[in-house]
């Protein structure tokens, strides 16, 4: 009889040691979590930071082949997010007209009206359209505009044009 009392407060050492280490790893994974929400929090992009402004396209950054382009032309792929939750662009020869939604730095932008012009055959017009229409983030970096496109980390680089009037 002692030995069945002794393995049964062995096992129930046990337990209580396991659930005491799982608690303990739990505990851990919160205070990362929160910290990483922290931080989160404070790289999100303030609308006022980026509204009423004209967005120039300067570069490409893509990761799957790894390669960075600039682009020629900045002034022709413009990108400019009003505060009514509209946004405006101009692609090359083509303008056009969408709605945006904007939640911490989760940037979504809905298709709108655009020009369907021919701009030749040196235009960057359609690859223009086609980032934006996959565009997931948004942040700002040494006063970039920085648009996240996909999955895979490619980032479109906007450069400051003109202050917009409303």
């Amino acid at each position: 009889m002692n030995a069945q009392k002794l393995l049964s407060i062995f096992i129930i050492f046990a337990v209580l040691t396991c659930t005491l280490i799982a608690v303990g790893c739990t505990e851990t994974d919160n205070k990362n979590d929160i910290v990483e929400t922290e931080q989160d929090e404070e790289n999100i992009v303030s609308l006022d930071e980026i509204i009423d402004i004209e967005w120039q396209w300067s570069g490409l950054i893509e990761t799957l082949p790894a390669s960075q382009s600039v682009v020629p032309d900045p002034e022709n792929y413009t990108l400019v997010l009003k505060s009514d939750g509209t946004y405006s662009i101009k692609a090359d020869c083509n303008l056009g007209t969408g709605g945006y939604t904007l939640e911490g730095n989760d940037l979504t932008l809905a298709p709108g009206p655009i020009t369907l012009a021919y701009c030749g055959p040196d235009s960057l017009d359609n690859q223009y359209l086609s980032l934006l229409s996959n565009v997931t983030t948004v942040s700002m970096e040494n006063d970039q505009l920085v648009l996240g496109v996909g999955e895979n980390g490619d980032r479109m680089l906007f450069v400051k044009g003109e202050v917009v009037e409303q």
